[in-house]
């Protein structure tokens, strides 16, 4: 990449690279989460990260936060003024479903729970298998599972000590049109994380007409507001008896339903431009 030249007025790195000879007035940094601070067993790049991230913060004229969970663990983990930090949400852009009657891409053929994303770490995602199993709804459902690559040796050996081997679908990789299918004929999306700074998927379940469950636990509760279900990350034994309840109560998914696409109304683009904008501005005068 060629060095940038000429003085700018702001340099805003928004993933924590530094470019020192980067001739600016201000420093604007995007804060998303503190993943590496909470977790750095699953990193093993976790320290390097980490120490860019106290350097930039220092030179940072302002810092936005994408939650205000985000903005909370970043006081916590990096001393840095509290006036200087600023709240500015994603916005977001809904996935589109592909034309009526076109065919779902491995999607099973009868209700099913959804699970999307990596299944590593915090992600929890043995968590929603033991669930699943405990609550009896292999009965029933199935369980979709969308991303993350192909299931390691060790997902497999527990699915099948948890006896639902024939529950399972997983679509290793999927394109944006499979992907918002899934989300739309889902009964329910699950998704049972321990820690995000923001949190996408649960929007775009929302937005595409399906209930969700999550954890209640960092930005989740502030991101899904009211339109969600949620069970409690600090009982482990919690998310079986919340699949069900989720479940089995018609009139509840439907408002959950109603509440989600107003929800997802609430992170627009063009609020979050206006609101950086605003950040520059003060940063440029003070």
């Amino acid at each position: 990449m060629a060095p940038l030249r000429g003085k700018f007025d702001i340099y805003h790195p928004t993933l924590y690279r530094a470019l020192p000879w980067v001739r600016r007035r201000r420093v604007v940094v995007t804060h998303h989460d503190c993943t590496h601070e909470r977790f750095p067993q699953l990193f093993s790049n976790a320290a390097s990260i980490v120490d860019s991230k106290r350097k930039l913060f220092a030179q940072a004229d302002a810092i936005l936060c994408v939650s205000a969970s985000s903005r909370s663990d970043l006081l916590h983990f990096y001393q840095v003024a509290e006036e200087k930090t600023h709240v500015v949400v994603h916005g977001f852009s809904p996935l589109q479903l592909p034309p009526d009657g076109e065919l779902d891409k491995g999607a099973p053929d009868v209700p099913y729970l959804l699970y999307v994303g990596s299944r590593t770490g915090y992600k929890n995602f043995p968590a929603l298998l033991e669930a699943f199993a405990r609550s009896g709804l292999a009965a029933d459902y199935r369980l979709l599972v969308i991303g993350g690559g192909a299931f390691s040796a060790g997902e497999q050996a527990n699915i099948a000590s948890l006896g639902i081997s024939a529950a399972i679908t997983l679509i290793p990789k999927a394109d944006e049109a499979t992907l918002a299918r899934a989300y739309r004929n889902a009964a329910l999306f699950v998704y049972p994380s321990l820690y995000e700074g923001f949190g996408f998927p649960p929007l775009e379940a929302m937005s595409l007409g399906c209930p969700v469950l999550v954890n209640r636990t960092s930005s989740l509760p502030e991101v899904c507001g009211d339109a969600a279900f949620y069970f409690d990350s600090s009982d482990p034994d919690a998310l079986a008896p919340a699949l069900v309840s989720s479940l089995g109560d018609p009139e509840s998914l439907k408002a959950k339903r109603r509440l989600g696409e107003q929800q997802v109304r609430l992170y627009d683009w063009s609020r979050s431009a206006r609101n950086t904008l605003s950040v520059y501005r003060a940063a440029l005068t003070s």
